[in-house]
């Protein structure tokens, strides 16, 4: 089941990457990047990890406002991070990973971001987990959701699992904390972002 749906996420993000800035199915996480970049804010930091970057959209936003900060990206889909390298540059290293078993070593990174990605996760306690290995003690997490209302949400719920898309499931509020708070983040709140959304924000 996990590999089915990491297969339907790569293509479906493949076919989406080079319009995804500029076209709906991009809309909600644009809708989510003022928030995150408030949030990042709260931080003091010198490195970011962007978990599932896309094209590259919001560490390029970090890096405008951050130009001395180190930054690092992964993405399931090879042609998202096509399009993001050729946004960053030399910027921010990104590279095709799973979000399962991130490419960085313990503690490497102050700042880990997670923006409309989480949905798409087969084991989202597993992806918590790498991302909480990956931040260095006192570091944060910054993870952008859907906040869909009952009875709408479980309908989703049922149905995603079911579309081409990849996606598996949307989260309430106390679930997202919850995922959190068991991989060993220290949860600083949960709240409405952007439209429909909901941000986690988080410590180590």
């Amino acid at each position: 089941m996990g590999s089915d749906h990491k297969q339907k996420s790569r293509a479906a993000f493949d076919r989406q990457a080079r319009d995804y800035d500029t076209k709906p199915y991009g809309r909600h996480a644009r809708r989510l990047h003022a928030d995150v970049m408030a949030a990042i804010e709260r931080f003091r930091f010198t490195e970011v990890l962007d978990v599932g970057c896309g094209t590259g959209a919001t560490l390029a936003a970090i890096i405008a406002a951050h130009p001395d900060v180190g930054a690092w990206g992964i993405d399931l889909s090879p042609e998202m991070i096509g399009v993001a390298r050729g946004r960053l540059g030399g910027g921010a290293d990104v590279q095709v990973a799973d979000a399962e078993h991130l490419p960085l070593s313990d503690g490497s990174v102050e700042l880990v971001i997670c923006v409309d990605s989480l949905h798409h996760y087969p084991d989202p306690a597993a992806a918590l987990a790498e991302m909480r290995r990956v931040t260095r003690p006192g570091g944060g997490l910054v993870l952008g959701e859907w906040r869909v209302a009952a009875p709408f949400r479980h309908l989703m719920n049922w149905m995603l699992p079911r579309m081409p898309e990849g996606d598996v499931r949307v989260y309430t509020a106390a679930e997202v904390k919850g995922l959190a708070e068991a991989a060993g983040y220290r949860v600083d709140d949960c709240v409405r972002a952007g439209v429909r959304g909901q941000l986690l924000v988080a410590r180590r």
